[in-house]
């Protein structure tokens, strides 16, 4: 019984706190800091041009095969990127692709909104990529390295570790 008057009152104390309603196509939810939304792609921004140098190794380590790479030989005898086609609609948004990436030329950007009416909507083209990437700001402008990040309670990503490491004494 002592249960039940317990439910009753978390009922009762729900009921008397305020709602929380957001007006949603106008006022938008704050997001998580380490959110990974869709797989787009850099662009240098003084010269414009790709930051991609088709190693391809984005499209060898995603899981489900949905990103695409066509590699054409460029005048210097280097490859580059021809087209690099995203079907979002197989894309587990692993960010797995921006990882491997060497030249940091993949990162997942923010965006959220993808619904769209049609199957053909969720196939991304190099341009349209290029455009979503573009919005994103990079580490390197913002001064942030992503392993030694300054929203991060600990300096770097194994800082943790030394502190215990340091009060042990071995004899």
């Amino acid at each position: 019984m002592f249960d039940e008057v317990k439910g009753f009152g978390v009922t009762l104390k729900r009921l008397m706190m305020p709602k929380l309603v957001i007006q949603y196509p106008e006022e938008k939810r704050p997001m998580a800091d380490r959110y990974r939304g869709l797989p787009s792609l850099r662009a240098d921004p003084e010269t414009g041009e790709a930051l991609c140098v088709a190693c391809g190794l984005c499209a060898r380590i995603c899981p489900t095969s949905c990103l695409e790479m066509h590699v054409v030989p460029s005048e210097e005898g280097d490859r580059e990127l021809g087209e690099f086609i995203l079907r979002s609609g197989r894309c587990l948004f692993c960010g797995l692709c921006a990882q491997v990436c060497p030249v940091d030329a993949i990162t997942m950007s923010r965006e959220y909104e993808l619904s769209v009416m049609e199957r053909d909507g969720l196939i991304y083209s190099k341009t349209e990529l290029a455009a979503i990437g573009a919005q994103i700001p990079s580490w390197w402008d913002t001064g942030t390295n992503p392993d030694t990040d300054s929203r991060r309670p600990e300096g770097g990503r194994y800082d943790r570790f030394r502190d215990h490491a340091t009060g042990y004494r071995y004899e």
